[in-house]
């Protein structure tokens, strides 16, 4: 009857087991992901990770991840905290501008997730990364667009009722407005 009762969890555990393990080779499939330490040094990564950053496993493991960052930010106060947090345990998601192996800027949509063990301590960091520099790229030369156009254009932006919301300098010059005088008219 005991043994019924461990051969029962044991089963009910390698079942467990076997779907963290199936969603896990799914995540894999799918998404760039690294593993570090929480000092930042890399423990591994995988296919997706290394094709995005051009590195090769043996390259990178037991190196620190300020490999991936502008000397600029990996020598800051800013670089520090965000390893600090995640030691902490604090789960860090945005936007984040990195390089790959020929000094090249990607950019990436990315969780750093810190993984605890039982007693609470963070162990680990596991990356999950998206590549988003063509994104990126595009919101970029948008932005030129629209200010090149408002360099060179009169513009006025109304809500759908007709009411006035704002207006650029060059349409403010040229009506002999100012904003103030417009808004909300």
């Amino acid at each position: 009857m005991f043994n019924t009762q461990i051969k029962k969890e044991l089963a009910q555990s390698q079942s467990q087991l076997q779907e963290y393990e199936q969603k896990y080779r799914a995540i894999d499939k799918s998404t760039a992901l690294i593993e570090f330490t929480p000092d930042g040094t890399i423990v591994s990564a995988n296919a997706k990770f290394l094709a995005l950053t051009h590195y090769q496993l043996q390259d990178i493991v037991g190196k620190n991840h300020r490999l991936f960052c502008l000397p600029s930010y990996s020598g800051s106060a800013q670089y520090k905290t965000f390893w600090a947090r995640l030691a902490a345990g604090e789960f860090i998601q945005e936007r984040f501008l990195r390089l790959d192996k020929q000094h090249n800027e990607i950019w990436l949509e990315a969780s750093y997730n810190p993984i605890s063990d039982a007693q609470g301590t963070v162990t680990h960091i596991l990356k999950l990364a998206t590549d988003i520099t063509e994104q990126i790229h595009k919101e970029h030369n948008d932005r030129r667009i629209i200010q090149a156009l408002n360099r060179s254009t009169a513009v006025i932006e109304f809500s759908l009722q007709g009411t006035v919301l704002t207006a650029n300098e060059n349409f403010l010059n040229a009506m002999g407005y100012t904003l103030d005088t417009i808004k909300g008219k």
